[in-house]
């Protein structure tokens, strides 16, 4: 298999679409050697890119989101959106948070906190804001959690957050009904809470995010 054919079943295994960090992360299954040399990552880079420019195989959706040449907008969003309501731009942001719901949704499958699986009650919520990240950034699956509606709303808001220990953090602006409400528990240890390869994007949320006092 050479690493076009590799790069195409990785898209045709996740719905025709690829980021480049899911590429990176994955391309490991379909072409094992990929990563041997020192400069891998340019490497399928090239190959995306030369394929793009020649029309072949896979065609660009947003700065770092690929998909095959014959990917459907209107199929993969029949579900969310009314394209011909939508301009092209809005419609690549579309695409953009739906792919990284997804990719949330095939990794993680549930909430932390309430264990709850049902897709259409968990939100996908990024740990650096959309509005902050870059665009690998913004469809890195490692920056974010699964949560049910209020825990998404607690995360999203700074009201907590966790060490990499998957200890939990609760901003002491928090109103202590809340607290009790909800049996929030000071350094209580998540443990569903996937952490690995999201250590960074946590230290932005505790040193950003996090409401702090006064």
């Amino acid at each position: 298999m050479t690493k076009v054919q590799a790069i195409k079943k990785l898209m045709e295994d996740n719905e025709g679409l690829a980021s480049l960090s899911l590429i990176y992360e994955y391309i490991e299954e379909y072409y094992p050697n990929a990563k041997k040399s020192k400069h891998w990552e340019a490497g399928l880079r090239g190959v995306l890119y030369r394929e793009i420019n020649n029309n072949k195989t896979f065609k660009k959706i947003d700065n770092a989101l690929f998909s095959l040449v014959n990917f459907k907008e209107e199929e993969y969003l029949k579900d969310e959106i009314i394209l011909s309501t939508e301009r092209i731009v809005e419609i690549k942001s579309r695409i953009g948070q739906s792919f990284f719901r997804k990719s949330l949704l095939k990794s993680i499958k549930k909430c932390p906190f309430t264990n709850i699986s049902n897709k259409s009650l968990l939100i996908a919520s990024h740990i650096k804001p959309w509005a902050n990240s870059d665009d690998n950034e913004r469809l890195d699956m490692n920056n974010g959690f699964l949560f049910t509606p209020t825990y998404d709303i607690l995360f999203d808001k700074g009201y907590i957050s966790f060490k990499n220990d998957k200890s939990l953090i609760i901003s002491a602006s928090l109103d202590k009904n809340t607290i009790k409400a909800l049996n929030l528990i000071e350094n209580d240890r998540i443990k569903l809470l996937p952490i690995e390869n999201r250590e960074l994007y946590l230290e932005y949320h505790r040193d950003i995010i996090l409401k702090k006092v006064g």
